[in-house]
């Protein structure tokens, strides 16, 4: 498996991290909102069970052959808050009644696990380098969306968006890519965790293949919403959940997240099926979609995030789900 690379300033580069991503948060009726992926369609509940045929080489953590958990999914958008804007979508699957200590620090022996997904095979940013810089110049932009204008927010933005234009247009244009798609179903994608984790004595790429039918792209402002909710009154939605194996350290790195593995000859290994069966939204499901909280790092030992951006998001994502509880 090819190894971490850990430099010794990446600590304060994470506490810069942190406090420039705080600035994205924003208030909507009285609720403090996530920065990313603040508008959700909806939680559904449903099982996540794993096949009874799982690799020997897979066949660690959650992944116990014939394994059945209850789980609850959260559908979202990346930044957007119309869905006839293109954007990146996301998949956050939180599994119920996982035993044994998680290593998201605090949490101890909490029986849950989760899965942070996005319909993009990969993530914008390389490595710590390209993180520093895109959420320098960034932020100050989603500060602006979440928080209506201003005129500090406005020049703050403003500039924001001409030194990624001016200095950085690669990684602009990478960062378009990912959010840079209108879709008609959250149920018809494809979703993956664009970053490595540990399984076994390997690493691995998460995805999730979505069966829902496939839809224009939508014409209306919630318009994800409720197709999600018009498909799961009408019956149930299911997604085939597995891995893509690192078989080569040099061609799947796990310090760079923009590296397509799949683009690079590793193979995908369905391991298990989502099934969400047929239900209706309530408020109190909406209630827990907007106070659940997901960490790739809520996971046992054996999944163990890798790389420098779960590094990071380790403390960020722990840093911005209290902010959104004080």
């Amino acid at each position: 498996m090819g190894c971490e690379q850990i430099p010794p300033e990446e600590a304060a580069d994470i506490r810069r991290l942190i406090r420039q991503n705080l600035r994205t948060l924003w208030q909507e009726g009285g609720v403090t909102k996530r920065g990313q992926h603040g508008k959700h369609h909806g939680l559904l509940e449903g099982v996540f069970r794993v096949s009874s045929k799982v690799p020997e080489a897979l066949a660690h953590g959650i992944f116990r052959p014939g394994a059945e958990y209850a789980c609850r999914v959260r559908f979202s958008n990346g930044g957007q808050r119309d869905d006839r804007e293109k954007d990146v979508r996301g998949m956050a699957v939180k599994l119920l009644n996982v035993p044994g200590v998680k290593l998201l620090p605090g949490q101890g022996h909490v029986m849950e696990q989760d899965f942070v997904l996005v319909d993009h095979p990969t993530y914008f940013c390389a490595n710590m380098e390209d993180y520093l810089i895109f959420n320098r110049h960034f932020t100050p932009i989603q500060a602006l969306r979440g928080n209506g204008p201003s005129l500090g927010r406005l020049l703050q933005a403003a500039k924001g968006g001409g030194m990624l234009a001016l200095f950085h247009r690669s990684l602009l244009r990478a960062a378009q890519d990912f959010a840079g798609r209108r879709v008609g179903s959250v149920l018809a994608l494809t979703y993956h965790s664009t970053t490595a984790y540990r399984l076994g004595n390997g690493a691995v790429k998460y995805k999730a293949i979505g069966h829902g039918a496939p839809a224009a792209p939508t014409e209306q402002t919630d318009g994800l919403r409720d197709g999600l909710w018009q498909a799961q009154t009408a019956g149930e939605a299911r997604f085939t959940f597995g891995v893509v194996p690192q078989t080569d350290p040099a061609r799947h790195p796990v310090e760079d997240a923009s590296s397509d593995w799949e683009a690079a000859g590793a193979k995908f290994v369905p391991l298990a099926d989502i099934v969400l069966p047929a239900q209706q939204n309530t408020p109190q499901q909406d209630a827990q979609a907007e106070a659940l909280r997901f960490s790739p790092w809520m996971c046992q030992p054996e999944h163990r995030p890798l790389g420098a951006i779960n590094r990071a998001r380790r403390d960020i994502y722990r840093a911005m789900a209290q902010a959104r509880s004080d």
